[in-house]
């Protein structure tokens, strides 16, 4: 199975064959663990080496992601229309909205129902006709979550994990905050029908205070068909992107 290689210094050391090309992965963590920048960072990567990214924004709208990946060094301009496709799921909130919110986003939508989700999203590779290149970027589930019980919600999975992963070889990460106990249940009920779950957190108050940096973890919790480092990772973001943290201990 062809791979993509995420070459960002933290991937490097904790994927560093990358990702097969029909995976569907979660990315899970609670509020502030760094998801979004982590996604952000990768579109920015996948982009700067001349693939497609397909950014399915909910959490937020695409002006304020649009802001994010520029903050990280990706120059917004004509010529990355080609390969920056903005799917609007937040925007349906804004009252008197007219038109699309920005020249990158392909299609609004709204997404309490999630068949109207995955329906834009294959509206887009329909259009585009991208196979065997590329990424999806969903950030996050827990919207469609919100809309449906948790047979529905694997059954929206296991849509969009066949239809696009599997049948057009083209990756997905998916955030999800579990930041409830609700939330973390479903993304047990989803374990087993994705090909990875990476996991983010932040470090115990007490160490964290003892470091000179903001740090946080993350761990590869499954992964198929690829090799990968087990246990935690610890990782900083700056404006370059996010790097493992190794820590020296002196003996005294």
């Amino acid at each position: 199975m062809e791979k993509i290689l995420i070459t960002l210094d933290l991937f490097l050391y904790i994927l560093p064959e990358g990702v097969p090309r029909n995976s569907f992965i979660v990315l899970a963590g609670e509020g502030g663990s760094g998801k979004s920048v982590i996604v952000a960072n990768i579109a920015k990567n996948i982009i700067e080496n001349n693939e497609p990214v397909i950014y399915v924004c909910l959490d937020d709208d695409p002006l304020t992601i649009i802001e994010q990946l520029e903050s990280f060094g990706l120059r917004i301009d004509d010529n990355i229309s080609s390969r920056l496709l903005l799917i609007d799921g937040f925007s349906y909130l804004i009252r008197g909205k007219k038109g699309r919110i920005h020249p990158l986003v392909v299609e609004d939508v709204d997404p309490r129902n999630p068949e109207n989700l995955a329906n834009a999203i294959l509206r887009v590779l329909d259009s585009t006709r991208l196979s065997g290149k590329g990424l999806i970027i969903i950030d996050s589930l827990n919207e469609a979550m919100i809309s449906l019980d948790p047979t529905r919600f694997m059954e929206f999975i296991k849509l969009l994990r066949a239809n696009i992963s599997k049948t057009l070889k083209i990756p997905i990460i998916a955030t999800l905050h579990t930041s409830t106990e609700g939330f973390k249940e479903y993304l047990y009920t989803i374990e087993h029908l994705v090909d990875g779950i990476i996991e983010t957190r932040g470090l115990e108050e007490g160490l964290s205070l003892q470091l000179p940096i903001q740090v946080r973890q993350i761990m590869i919790r499954k992964i198929k068909g690829v090799t990968h480092r087990h246990g935690w990772v610890l990782y900083a973001i700056d404006n370059t992107g996010v790097k493992p943290v190794i820590l020296k201990v002196e003996k005294k």
